[in-house]
């Protein structure tokens, strides 16, 4: 069976798994790290949690 690539928040959990949404949050993913490198930290994930004002979450790579 092949893998499926979804993203999970690393602070809160959130999964987004449909295609479409992950293709468009890895499209992204250029963008975000370089505006938190701006803000002088390290990215830990390729994208903002949906819930990034609450859990300062980011969204990590992972194959199921």
């Amino acid at each position: 069976m092949a893998k499926k690539t979804i993203l999970v928040c690393d602070r809160c959990g959130f999964e987004l798994a449909g295609k479409a949404d992950v293709e468009l949050a890895l499209d992204g993913t250029e963008a975000w790290q370089s505006s938190v490198r701006g803000r002088g930290e390290e990215p830990r994930g390729v994208f903002p949690c949906k819930n990034f004002v609450r859990c300062r979450g980011e969204m990590q790579i992972v194959e199921r």
